[in-house]
């Protein structure tokens, strides 16, 4: 096998992973949104085995809603998030995002909107342990941590009339999330691999008193080259979050948090060199959900260019 091909085929998972990190929840703004570890999704194996910069344009749709009566809330968020990523080889990688958000939040007593940047959120991931080298596929296994810190910089006081929107409707969250995990990848051969990860995500309060709840997600991916120009992918993910708190005395949200699982089908374009168009959408295929919610499907789609 050539060396220029298995530089290629790490370069095309590299597309699929360094937004799989960032997304791993921090960008959220409610507790049951996307579930998935959004580094890997706009990188790929780049995350372990390129050096240089890499930069992706990513949109996203999440619908959800909870509570019925006067408690009913349905959101809508599509959301522009930009990233940056620089590798030094496979030790170490940094990547920035900043996301603009377009809400739209339904309640009982009418309709709110929203519209301006989110919270930046800063990821490191660093080696720590590599495979040997091998004939044909060079280092087949990676394990690496993750640490990664949301801001509080969006717009967490959007306000209408003089009156504070909703919480669910804002930018921004307006308090700084922690986030530390570990993450792996093997290659099966030169034209699959399996990568994994796990991380949690603690969440800060706010200065109106409210605290998204604290997470763990844990995603597996299947990455296979299926053309020389098409990789298809198949992601299990799961969340585990807990209720949000609605003020500073710690009073739960009832109809927040809880447990779910998601099936994600994904695919990689490459349309020319070193730039590669991706898709996906997520499907929750089992959910153990606090209180009353309910989660459609989410989708995403993006573009990714490795200088």
């Amino acid at each position: 096998m050539s060396c220029r091909f298995l530089r290629r085929r790490l370069g095309v998972a590299v597309f699929v992973s360094l937004i799989s990190i960032a997304l791993a929840r921090p960008l959220s703004a409610c507790s049951m949104c996307r579930c998935s570890d959004p580094v890997f999704s706009a990188l790929g194996e780049g995350l372990y085995s390129y050096g240089g910069f890499q930069v992706a344009v990513d949109w996203n749709r999440l619908n959800q809603t909870e509570g019925v009566g006067d408690d009913f809330e349905a959101q809508i968020r599509n959301t522009l998030t930009a990233t940056i990523a620089y590798g030094w080889q496979d030790r170490l990688t940094v990547v920035a995002q900043i996301p603009y958000t377009f809400n739209h939040l339904t309640t009982a007593d009418g309709v709110e909107t929203a519209d301006a940047i989110g919270d930046p959120s800063f990821f490191v991931s660093a080696r720590l342990w590599s495979s040997p080298f091998t004939q044909g596929l060079g280092r087949r296994a990676w394990i690496s941590s993750l640490f990664a810190v949301k801001t509080p910089w969006g717009n967490n006081d959007v306000t209408e009339n003089g009156e504070r929107l909703d919480e669910h409707v804002q930018p921004g969250t307006g308090a700084t999330n922690l986030t530390g995990g570990i993450n792996g990848l093997y290659l099966i051969d030169a034209a699959s691999s399996i990568y994994g990860s796990v991380a949690y995500t603690g969440t800060g309060r706010n200065k109106f008193g409210y605290k998204y709840g604290n997470n763990v997600q844990a995603n597996v991916v299947y990455d296979r080259k299926l053309t020389d120009f098409l990789d298809g992918l198949l992601e299990v993910n799961f969340l585990d979050a807990k209720h949000d708190q609605v003020d500073a005395a710690g009073v739960i949200d009832p109809n927040t948090g809880g447990q779910s699982l998601y099936l994600t089908p994904r695919i990689g374009v490459h349309l020319v060199h070193g730039l590669v168009l991706r898709a996906a959408a997520q499907f929750p295929v089992w959910k153990n959900l606090n209180g009353i919610q309910d989660i459609k499907p989410a989708y995403t789609a993006g573009l990714t260019y490795v200088f």
